[in-house]
């Protein structure tokens, strides 16, 4: 074989090999669902390679909404995990005054939209879209996870209790409820629910949710009515050591251990 030939060859299986497979050292990439308006950060597996399956994990940001250090936090913890991480720009984490939040990049007639179908329907929608792209384009399964941070739980739990029968299992760290998106009469009733996964997540030294602290309550609650309506495998862990932080590390630890096959 000639030297030329060689080098040939040498550059054509690199370049099968950058085709094939995707740097996780690169900064997470803003996109748009394909068939929603709802904007995300996606962050592919060390080696993402064409033609696998992938478990995906949806992250939900809190009312700071700064959601690459979100999405970069949770790339930096998975290391060499075969998680695919979306982080969507919903608008349910947090109170009023979303619009005007600099790390939302929509138009105007995004947060029309928004206006008029409303928040909920709008990040519910949203995310169904992203899970379904990452379906058709990525090899992420058909169920995923979710994780929630602080008011990200307003998120999260709506989408729990409201029919979400994909939700292959759930963790919280230190989450808002304050019934937002949630009827109480309406909560799903699938059968799924009885033994979904559901962890809360507190540092132990997470001052602001402490027993005794609005918080708490609210996570309390939350729990007290998950198991009124048949949710029967919700756990609380503390993490020792952490604060008041997104604990990407525990979190993403939590969903391998639901790996094994459904």
């Amino acid at each position: 074989m000639t030297r030329a030939l060689t080098v040939l060859t040498f550059i054509f299986i690199s370049l099968a090999l950058a085709v094939a497979c995707v740097p996780t050292s690169e900064q997470p990439d803003l996109k748009t669902a394909s068939t929603h308006p709802i904007q995300y950060y996606l962050s592919l597996p060390d080696a993402w390679a064409k033609g696998k399956k992938y478990p995906v994990v949806v992250v939900i940001e809190n009312a700071e909404r700064d959601f690459l250090a979100a999405a970069t936090d949770f790339a930096r913890a998975r290391g060499r995990l075969p998680f695919i991480l979306v982080t969507p720009l919903v608008v349910t984490n947090g109170g009023a005054g979303y619009r005007s939040v600099p790390s939302y990049h929509y138009t105007n007639d995004v947060w029309e939209r928004i206006q008029s179908t409303g928040q909920f329907n709008f990040d519910m929608e949203g995310i169904d879209a992203i899970v379904q792209d990452m379906l058709k384009q990525y090899g992420g399964e058909d169920k995923f996870f979710i994780t929630g941070f602080e008011a990200g739980g307003h998120t999260v739990w709506g989408v729990l209790f409201n029919h979400r029968e994909q939700v292959r299992g759930a963790a919280f760290v230190c989450p808002n409820f304050q019934g937002r998106w949630v009827d109480e009469q309406q909560i799903s009733s699938a059968a799924v629910r009885t033994n979904l996964p559901i962890r809360n997540l507190v540092g132990t030294k997470d001052e602001p949710c402490g027993p005794g602290h609005p918080i708490y309550t609210q996570m309390q609650r939350a729990i007290d009515i998950a198991e009124a309506h048949g949710y029967k495998n919700v756990s609380v862990m503390r993490v020792e050591g952490n604060g008041h932080e997104r604990l990407a590390d525990d979190v993403l630890a939590y969903f391998s251990t639901l790996l094994s096959p459904n």
